[in-house]
């Protein structure tokens, strides 16, 4: 599973040559490096392993990269690594993770999922990247690498059919038009039903997704190379839903939101009112340039995103009450730019330079809505305003200036630097409106409270690289990696806090052996985390109490990764990672009624102490064809969905395994898949927390399977 990613395109050049692994060619320290003697933790899935794992979103992509967590707070995405993550996903909010396609970076993944489609590959760095990537980076980053033109004619379209009305389509055509210019032009739709049976209303959890993408290559001459690339992506259906259930009642006879209840139904059917919708359109504009000057490359990388996002999703859905017509309406329009020029040396010598500047702003319009349609059956129509937080101005911008460089003091040490300075800042103006719930419950009364809102935060931090890479041989290399990173302040309606941040220490191998059949790499790291945003509840100057968030949480991560590679035979693929991850707080005291509960000795959300994917493929020759046969698991320790550890918010320890068949005839013109995904049909959590009255409950995909063909030209 986990260590295919990175070796299935490895392993079908070796059997056709019988030289064993081939290499792998990354630009995760954004310049192209093999991926085995690249010092730092990084997996690869493929553009061969994509299609094989049918990734088509984050969550997909969770059940392929190794020591990467996805969840869920509503339809907002929360990404962790090794334990690592952020779980404010407001607009003020920042990830732990850095995501970006094709270099352009992303505050949040709002419609994203869409624009997974004709992917050369991904790849997943585990550990802060505070100097070339910068902001919000503390847990490692993720980035998509879209296929690129290239200078002969190729295409390929491929459909895929399956269980819950799956009907899957994508192709792609690549154009030499002359000798300078290349044009690639792809598509994906993707549609299913609902995972939910959701009587009343439509099936939620469903996928109703189209996507267009056209890139442009051209090298006007010997030096300067520019790429091109234009996307819409559209993004319908019910969307994620949540499954509201009553909270047991506790010893005192009142509901016990720390206790997990018995989950209606295993998590597959509710009722729940109709008419829930999420609708998002993105137009996506980006671009690289390079102009070679001998000595370096100059480098620049550009892009402008729009995205116009509505949803009105049911806040409490549990049918029959008098909150089951209640909803949260959202409306964001975050309009982005991304600008980064660099220098990159291509020096013969010893010593190797990077340097550059980046510029980063979103300025998001923010409608924030909390709704009852009284008396109906659907959320449509005439409602009643309960909240409403409106932020038409809401501004992020980022500036960086960065360096990185290297010296081989000898043909096999190396030495490495890093320093980055970064300048953030942050502002949100509007309004809120709002009246008392409960009342309005009780008597249905409404009295409107309302007034303006405003807040802004700057924060400047500096974080810094060293390392040390000694290649023992040309197959066995080790690296010691010291790095800083940081996640983002931000601000309350009372006060701004402070950027969080972690020190990371890492050591790791990296090896081939028996004449580069078996390949082991191993990392060990340790992640000191300070400055931690934290709810607490203070007394203030003037004598009143507060609630509100600080910089006072610590916490503390050590972990061992050993991701292994088998080419057994030409025709036998093992592949393995194991990992192990001890996280805890070390202080972390949060609001609590009227003090502050300390949570030391708790663990991180979503910080398995152990996760393992293991993987095992085999190539039958028919003559006329090859039958290859895989079967993968993912194995997964306990883990927890928020700070307090209660039972309630825990996913307990599971396995999720998939099959896959896949026929190639000789000419490889075409094949064919088959596959089924959960195999042991496991309720996999993938977001919880109470809601009021109730606690929440959002799953991944429940047991898929289908049928998939593509064809080449």
């Amino acid at each position: 599973m986990g260590s295919q990613a990175a070796s299935a395109q490895s392993a079908e050049a070796s059997a056709d040559t019988g030289t064993g692994l081939g290499d792998i060619v990354v630009t995760a320290e954004k310049r192209p490096t093999l991926l085995q003697k690249t010092p730092l933790a990084i997996s690869v899935i493929d553009a061969e392993a994509i299609k094989a794992n049918g990734v088509g979103n984050l969550q997909d992509l969770a059940g392929v990269a190794p020591g990467f967590n996805f969840s869920n707070n509503g339809a907002q995405t929360i990404l962790t690594v090794r334990g690592v993550s952020s779980r404010d996903t407001s607009e003020i909010g920042d990830p732990a993770v850095a995501l970006s396609i094709d270099g352009i970076y992303f505050q949040r993944a709002l419609g994203l999922n869409a624009t997974m489609f004709d992917v050369e590959r991904i790849e997943v760095l585990r550990g802060p990247q505070g100097t070339l990537l910068g902001r919000n980076s503390t847990g490692g980053s993720i980035n998509i690498v879209s296929a690129k033109p290239v200078d002969h004619f190729e295409a390929n379209v491929s459909g895929e059919i399956g269980n819950y009305d799956t009907f899957i389509t994508q192709g792609m055509v690549n154009l030499p038009v002359t000798d300078t210019l290349q044009v690639r032009a792809a598509f994906q739709t993707r549609d299913h039903s609902g995972y939910r049976n959701n009587p009343v209303g439509r099936d939620g959890d469903d996928e109703r997704s189209k996507a267009a993408r056209l890139s442009v290559l051209f090298k006007p001459t010997d030096r300067l190379t520019i790429d091109l690339i234009g996307e819409y992506s559209h993004l319908g259906g019910v969307g994620p839903v949540r499954q509201g259930i009553t909270p047991v009642t506790g010893a005192d006879g009142e509901p016990d939101i720390t206790v997990k209840p018995p989950i209606p139904g295993d998590g597959k059917s509710w009722s729940q009112t109709d008419g829930a919708y999420v609708k998002g359109d993105t137009y996506f504009l980006r671009w690289n340039a390079d102009y070679d000057l001998d000595f370096a490359t100059v480098t620049y990388l550009g892009g402008y995103r729009n995205l116009d996002y509505t949803r009105n999703a049911l806040d409490e859905p549990v049918y029959g009450s008098n909150r089951q017509n209640m909803t949260f309406f959202q409306h964001e329009k975050p309009v982005t730019w991304n600008h980064e020029v660099r220098l990159t040396s291509q020096l013969d010598g010893p010593f190797r330079f990077q340097v550059g500047g980046f510029y980063f702003r979103e300025k998001n319009s923010v409608d924030a809505q909390f709704r009852d349609y009284p008396g109906k059956n659907a959320v449509i129509g005439d409602y009643v305003l309960l909240a409403r937080y409106y932020y038409p101005d809401t501004v992020t911008t980022s500036r960086a200036v960065f360096g990185q460089a290297a010296y081989k003091l000898t043909d096999q040490l190396e030495v490495e630097g890093g320093i980055r300075y970064t300048h953030d800042k942050k502002h949100r103006s509007g309004s809120y409106t709002s009246t008392d719930g409960d009342a309005y419950l009780e008597t249905g009364a409404i009295n409107y409270e309302s007034g303006d809102q405003y807040g802004r935060s700057s924060d400047k931090v500096t974080t810094y690289h060293a390392g040390l890479n000694y290649q023992f041989t040309p197959q066995n290399m080790a690296y010691f990696k010291f790095d800083t990173g940081f996640k983002s302040g931000g601000f309350t309606d009372n006060s701004a806090y402070g950027p969080e941040k972690i020190t990371s220490y890492e050591i790791g191998l990296k090896n081939r052996f028996f004449g580069g059949t078996l390949q082991v790499n191993v990392d060990a790291f340790w992640y000191d985390y300070k400055d931690q945003q934290v709810s607490q509840f203070i007394i203030r100057d003037d004598g009143f109490s507060s609630i509100d968030v600080y910089n006072a949480g610590k916490s503390r991560y050590k972990g061992v990764e050993a991701d292994v590679t088998w080419l057994a035979t030409p025709a036998d693929h093992f592949d393995a990672y194991v990992a192990y991850v001890h996280a805890e707080y070390t202080d972390f005291a949060v609001a609590d009624g009227d003090g502050n509960l300390q949570l030391a000795g708790n663990v991180p959300p979503q910080a398995p102490r152990w996760s393992a994917n293991f993987g095992y493929s085999h190539d039958f020759d028919l003559g006329f064809g090859t039958l290859t046969a895989r079967a993968q698991t993912h194995i997964e320790s306990k883990s927890y969905f928020s700070f307090y550890n209660w039972d309630s918010e825990k996913q307990s320890g599971y396995t999720k395994s998939d099959l896959m068949l896949t026929y190639k005839p000789a000419d490889k013109a075409w094949s064919v898949e088959a596959y089924v995904r959960n195999l042991e049909d496991k309720l996999i959590l993938t977001g919880t927390g109470p809601a009021s009255t109730q606690i929440a409950y959002q799953y991944a995909a429940p047991r898929t399977y289908g049928i998939r063909a593509s064809f080449d030209f």
